[in-house]
């Protein structure tokens, strides 16, 4: 399974298949939707993929999305932080998963110098918004 997911990233990847799509309003990073294509094996569910860029010291605030979400960097280093758990750390080559609606604390570029890049790789059901912001804590 991994290697087959190692595969279909590396594919995306040196296609360079890579349509302009407008960034996202509710994030501050370069989104770009690179695929999008229903399952047939899971009707009414689509897998999305899309790169996110990072500039230096950038992050998003707090999200969570839908359905299963599949992270690989792909350039430089990105701290990640799901529900309570510590942030983590991941670098070029490296991956991460997250189930639906898990809360996504912190993800940032790990780097106050150096861009950072992610591939990540969205199964959720169809028409569903895929980033949705959590609440500011009072």
């Amino acid at each position: 399974m991994k290697r087959s997911l190692i595969a279909l990233i590396a594919l995306f990847v040196l296609s360079g298949f890579v349509p302009a799509i407008a960034d996202s309003a509710d994030l501050p990073t370069s989104i770009r939707e690179v695929f999008r294509q229903a399952l047939p094996d899971r009707p009414g569910t689509d897998v999305t993929v899309i790169t996110v860029d990072y500039a230096p010291g950038e992050s998003t605030p707090p999200h969570e999305h839908p359905g299963e979400t599949y992270a690989y960097v792909l350039k430089g280093a990105v701290v990640s932080q799901l529900d309570d758990e510590p942030p983590h750390t991941f670098t070029e080559g490296q991956m991460w998963s997250e189930t639906p609606h898990q809360r996504h604390m912190v993800s940032r570029n790990a780097s106050a110098t150096e861009p950072a890049r992610l591939l990540v790789f969205f199964i959720a059901p169809h028409g569903e918004k895929l980033t949705t912001m959590l609440p500011a804590k009072p």
